[in-house]
């Protein structure tokens, strides 16, 4: 039996399928808005922490960390000076008071005064959003201090391909001449998937004969933002038009 619809009653389904199309417009756009405006933080662990040495693709090829909607995987370590190695750094999955997911890397990331050319982290991975989703920002925070007043540590994540412009990055330091920043976050176009270089530099300054400083952090937290993937959008779209056409096919 073919239904029959009036032409009251199509004009209707129109009016109702333009307001959810806008709907679904005003959601993206205040979606990407929130991600590239907001400074997220309070990061909250969600699950057990992993041994970075265990997800080191060099030795474990194929290791991947899922965190909610986001997987982790190809991670590099490469350290210097005080240091630690990766069997000494945990990796534990988190999400920030914004509900996006990400992770935490934990561990005695130190430089003392008596290390020549100060100490360095570099740890490199690849986080990739899931089904119908793309990467719109990211935001770190972590617990960088100077037990003194001389030297620095900093932070730097620089994120790949390179292709985006301006070069995105974020940087959060304790540093004797630029102070005390501890939360950044940078938005970009969103992409399906991200090459993160995390760098993490400290240099501890003698201040006497006998004694020196020590800058460390133990926490560093990092999570990502989310936006609707827009061909997931236009196939939904797409089908409720079809369903539409369809209809109005069969009635005339």
């Amino acid at each position: 039996m073919i239904e029959i619809i009036s032409t009251e009653g199509i004009a209707l389904m129109f009016r109702q399928l333009r307001r959810t199309i806008v709907g679904l417009c005003c959601l993206a756009i205040i979606g990407g808005a929130l991600g590239w405006t907001a400074t997220c933080s309070a990061g909250t662990m969600i699950g057990p922490a992993v041994i970075l040495d265990t997800l080191l693709e060099l030795g474990h090829p194929g290791a991947s960390l899922v965190v909610g909607d986001k997987t982790f995987t190809n991670f590099s370590y490469a350290f210097t000076g005080n240091m630690p190695p990766p069997t000494s750094v945990n990796v534990i999955p988190i999400t920030d008071d914004l509900g996006n997911f990400g992770v935490r890397f934990q561990g005695a990331f130190v430089d003392v005064a008596s290390s020549t050319n100060g100490s360095d982290a570099l740890i490199t991975y690849k986080v990739t959003a899931g089904p119908g989703r793309l990467i719109s920002d990211a935001h770190m925070e972590g617990n960088l201090t100077r037990l003194g007043t001389l030297g620095s540590i900093h932070a730097v994540d620089t994120f790949f391909p390179l292709t985006q412009v301006p070069p995105y990055r974020m940087d959060i330091y304790d540093d004797q001449n630029l102070g005390v920043k501890l939360t950044d976050s940078t938005a970009f176009t969103p992409v399906q998937s991200l090459n993160v270089q995390k760098d993490i530099l400290g240099i501890a300054m003698p201040n006497s004969a006998t004694s020196g400083q020590t800058v460390s952090a133990s926490f560093i937290d990092q999570t990502y933002s989310q936006v609707p993937e827009p061909t997931t959008v236009l196939l939904v779209l797409s089908g409720v038009i079809g369903m539409v056409m369809t209809r109005r096919r069969h009635c005339a």
